[in-house]
């Protein structure tokens, strides 16, 4: 008896440690489970990256287009597509749809405000029919190679515009349906902006075929941009003392110069159809340099380091500009990184996109300020377009070098039926 007693003792003790294994075993168990939903991976995108966590997202189906009409289901993310937010919904319990945000933001995949029981649908673009004050145009969404010239016409690309806080359209090579009747004179459009509104390039009293070189191109011919040359802020459209950056202050020649064209030739009803502007006179300095009103060395702006002056492999033009740079003109000048845009390189000839003229001519953005130590002096210098349609630097008191004038027209603009764009058949505003 006493045997069977200390046997019962035992297995009792046997069942209870069996039952704390079982116990610290769960424990383990649960709380390795539960580590496993904690952790936070990535998806890789065009651009960074999405987080969150491996049960946030019950299912997510993703599907893409290169009509925008027909779609096939895909397992990753494409580079070089646009989220179509019509046709993009999530549900829960395929029943009610859910708010929640999913676009594309300048190139990259935006999604928030999900929870782990949505179940989401995602339509990619290359390519989409957008409205537009010209009617419906197709536009690509693809990033195009900056580094190589664009000499064949390339379409319309698309773009977010960080000023406009809206997508912008831009035209690209040889373009061949740009061309647009305004005021008595022929314009190129550059480009629609973020709010609809149109950005033109003076073309001259007729319209040119590409590649044409021609001075009626230019309305201010052989004009320096700055007559004052001795201090580094000389690169602004104005400029104030001994500041940065100013949006009033001196008017530089360059604007001098453009305003008095402008004034003398869009006159009276013309002149209520030109949008009051945005125009970007970047002068943030680049990558590991810093601003001084007289320096001791050179220092290069932030166009330098994206348009490809620095390095052909890191061209990334940008329509994004630091505030206390951005101008509210009637008119004004093309950015380099426009010019990038519609298909220039740096020290590339390229004779056959539709910013070609023959002729030089300034932009408004700055490139560097030198310090030239033979003597002491400054020299300061802006980005303008070559005779034979590279894109390089002139000192701001060059000669030869003339002016194009860019304005916008209102995004309400009428224009008469039947124009298609072309240089036979421009769009012609009412």
């Amino acid at each position: 008896m006493q045997f069977e007693r200390i046997r019962k003792n035992h297995k009792r003790k046997i069942i209870i440690g069996g039952l704390i294994l079982v116990c610290v075993i769960s424990a383990i168990t649960i709380t390795t489970t539960r580590a496993k939903y904690k952790i936070t991976q990535d998806i890789s995108l065009v651009k960074g990256t999405i987080n969150y966590k491996q049960y946030d997202f019950k299912m997510m189906a993703m599907y893409k287009s290169e009509d925008g009409a027909n779609y096939t289901e895909i397992n990753e993310m494409p580079k070089g597509y646009i989220i179509n937010e019509e046709r993009t919904y999530c549900t829960i319990d395929n029943k009610t749809q859910v708010k929640g945000k999913i676009k594309t933001i300048n190139g990259e995949h935006i999604i928030e405000n999900l929870k782990k029981s949505d179940k989401c649908y995602i339509y990619f673009d290359k390519y989409r029919n957008e409205r537009t004050v010209l009617g419906t145009l197709k536009v690509n969404y693809e990033i195009p190679d900056f580094s190589k010239i664009a000499t064949t016409d390339e379409g319309i690309y698309g773009t977010y515009d960080e000023i406009y806080n809206g997508y912008s359209y831009y035209w690209r090579g040889a373009s061949t349906t740009n061309y647009l009747k305004f005021g008595g004179f022929c314009w190129r459009i550059i480009r629609i902006n973020g709010d609809g509104s149109l950005r033109l390039i003076y073309d001259g009293s007729t319209c040119h075929a590409n590649g044409t070189s021609t001075a009626d191109s230019i309305a201010v011919a052989d004009t320096k941009y700055s007559t004052s040359f001795t201090h580094s802020n000389y690169v602004g459209w104005t400029y104030s003392g001994t500041s940065q950056r100013t949006l009033s202050g001196t008017s530089n020649n360059a604007k001098t110069q453009i305003d008095k064209w402008y004034n003398a030739n869009i006159t009276g009803i013309n002149a209520d159809k030109v949008a009051d502007g945005k125009f970007c006179n970047d002068r943030n300095v680049a990558s590991g340099y810093t601003w001084v009103i007289s320096p001791s060395s050179t220092f290069y702006y932030a166009g330098y380091d994206r348009s490809g002056a620095k390095s052909a492999s890191s061209v990334n033009p940008t329509l994004a500009c630091n505030s206390g740079d951005v101008y509210t003109l009637k008119v004004g000048a093309i950015t380099v990184d426009e010019i990038v845009m519609a298909g220039a390189k740096y020290e590339t000839t390229n004779s056959t996109y539709y910013l070609y003229n023959g002729q030089n001519y300034w932009t408004m953005s700055p490139y560097d300020s030198f310090f030239r130590t033979t003597d002491s002096s400054i020299l300061n210098s802006m980005f303008i377009v070559r005779n034979d349609g590279k894109f390089n630097r002139a000192s701001i008191s060059g000669v030869g070098i003339g002016l194009r004038p860019v304005i916008n027209l209102n995004s309400d603009t009428q224009f008469q039926g039947g124009g298609t764009g072309t240089q036979n058949n421009p769009y012609v505003v009412i």
